[in-house]
């Protein structure tokens, strides 16, 4: 029997009630591979946060964020992706700030976010910045 692959992919304008319909396939796919309850909410809630924050750094050009949700058989990655602003200033600024825990209203703290996931990547490719998410599966819930 072949390997079941999931996959989902948004494209949407800068709208706090369309990040919800990203937030909810965080919890499907959280719940697929079997995560405790808090590793979902943490997903939920990284999902949400890097969305969210990602707005502002869209430019007036291309005002539209680009969400990739992918089931691994050992981990999920949320690939947030945009034309604008440099990734790095959604969190970068505060990895080494352990005190950011609490960012200002609207703001990405990076140190929160890694304590949400467990790997986090910005890239740039051809002009499109991208932060990936990795929420890994443990073990157990990996064998099926």
């Amino acid at each position: 029997m072949a390997k079941e692959f999931t996959r989902a992919e948004f494209r949407f304008s800068p709208d706090a009630h369309l990040v919800l319909g990203v937030v909810a396939a965080a919890e499907h796919f959280g719940q697929r591979k079997k995560l405790d309850d808090a590793a979902v909410q943490a997903l939920m809630r990284a999902t949400q946060e890097a969305c969210q924050s990602t707005f502002k750094l869209l430019s007036s050009d291309t005002p539209t964020l680009g969400v990739v949700m992918a089931e691994f058989d050992d981990r999920i990655e949320l690939i947030i992706e945009h034309q604008g602003e440099a990734l790095p200033t959604a969190g970068l600024d505060t990895f080494l700030d352990a005190v950011a825990e609490e960012a200002p209203s609207g703001e990405l703290s990076g140190f929160m976010l890694m304590t949400l996931v467990d790997r986090v990547q910005y890239q740039t490719v051809a002009g499109t910045q991208r932060m990936t998410l990795v929420k890994n599966v443990p073990a157990a819930s990996s064998k099926e």
